[in-house]
């Protein structure tokens, strides 16, 4: 919790919009306040009695990208207790998550907002984390200055009723 707390205290401090925490085994739609912005900051704790993990986003302007925008909401990527791997094409960034959650799988079904620069711009410099949790452990993940995140990869483990996640981060250049 102190971790948590220190997180949100530096986040005020932080060129950032649209915070949110997901609640406990309820569906989440999360979408940053503007297609500009993309997430940048995701916080998530699991707690092993609930055998459910909640997640607090944070948005940041995309300042590589001017002109017109759009986006594209994915359908689910995955199935219950299953991975996915999701990207966003064309010099597009992650724009918001959004998911249904069934208890009695004690899993979620995922889909994603990608919001893409309407011409002229290209993923660079892109690079998967590793890991950034371990099953039932909270983790924090701020994407470094100028990059975005353009991808996630999580695999399901039935029996600790948890997920890991990576995430694929890129520069956004113009042509």
């Amino acid at each position: 919790m102190r971790a948590l707390t220190l997180a949100l205290f530096t986040l005020m401090y932080m060129e950032t919009s649209a915070q949110r925490q997901t609640d406990w085994d309820r569906p989440l739609n999360f979408q940053c306040s503007s297609t500009a912005n993309g997430i940048s900051y995701v916080i998530s704790v699991h707690d092993k009695r609930k055998k459910e993990r909640r997640f607090l986003f944070v948005c940041r302007p995309v300042h590589a990208v001017s002109g017109s925008v759009s986006c594209h909401l994915s359908g689910y990527v995955n199935s219950y207790d299953q991975p996915f791997l999701f990207t966003c094409p064309n010099g597009g960034y992650l724009n918001s998550v959004s998911d249904v959650h069934n208890n009695s799988e004690k899993d979620r079904l995922y889909r994603f907002r990608c919001c893409t620069p309407s011409s002229g711009y290209y993923h660079t410099d892109c690079t998967w984390t590793g890991w950034v949790n371990n099953w039932s452990e909270y983790f924090t993940y701020f994407t470094p200055r100028n990059y975005i995140i353009k991808g996630v990869h999580s695999i399901h483990n039935k029996r600790k009723k948890d997920r890991r996640f990576q995430f694929e981060i890129c520069r956004i250049t113009p042509h």
